[in-house]
């Protein structure tokens, strides 16, 4: 997560950014506060949603954590939170079987995970019970650009997309509108693609020119 990014969405309002910083801040009770009253109001936004789910999954009230996890995947069936969440989830519950084909999930979604690690933890002398761990263990990355780190974030908001386009990530941007217009064929959402195809030729044109002059 762009932390700066996070910051400067908190400061202009954006509720979700600020349920964030206080997640950050394992402020748990606050982003259920704020996630729960903007919801109400704003139930399609998804990235307030997921992180109602997380913050209710870290204070233990696990199952309504997994109603809202699934509630994000009706939205978003390919999420990969919350398939990693509800994997979680279930593997704690003992249902292993169907912990496992949501992780089979993300490993066919998340072409940087490559593994699951199971460990087993005896926790008494008696060897009588179990823990049992698992993650999943992704390739490590040497340098991560600006753009890999801003494609993690879960606000595919038109809000968000408006800040990516005045700093100047048109790429991001546009991919955002994209999955929005998808949902909603908005006249407004399509008037910003096509501005930022206008950048971008824009942008390319005077690339051009500069090669010619050099």
């Amino acid at each position: 997560m762009n932390n700066d990014l996070t910051s400067e969405l908190s400061g202009k309002g954006y509720w979700p950014a600020k349920a964030k910083e206080y997640l950050d801040k394992r402020e748990y009770s606050k982003t259920i506060e704020i996630c729960t009253s903007r919801l109400k109001d704003e139930p399609e936004i998804l990235s307030g949603r997921i992180l109602l789910a997380q913050a209710l999954y870290h204070t233990n009230q696990l199952n309504e954590a997994e109603a809202q996890f699934f509630r994000v995947l009706r939205i978003d069936p390919d999420n990969i939170l919350a398939l990693k969440y509800l994997g979680d989830l279930k593997f704690r519950a003992g249902d292993e079987i169907i912990a496992l084909s949501f992780y089979k999930r993300v490993l066919r979604l998340d072409r940087h995970t490559r593994e699951l690690k199971s460990s087993l933890t005896k926790v008494d002398l008696n060897r009588t019970k179990e823990t049992k761990i698992l993650t999943l263990r992704r390739e490590s990355k040497t340098a991560e650009k600006t753009e890999d780190r801003l494609r993690q974030l879960p606000f595919d908001t038109e809000t968000a997309g408006d800040l990516l386009l005045e700093q100047g990530h048109t790429r991001m941007a546009s991919r955002i509108f994209k999955n929005l217009f998808e949902k909603n064929e908005s006249p407004r959402l399509l008037e910003k693609l096509e501005k930022i195809r206008n950048l971008n030729k824009l942008v390319s044109s005077q690339k051009v020119e500069n090669n010619e002059m050099g």
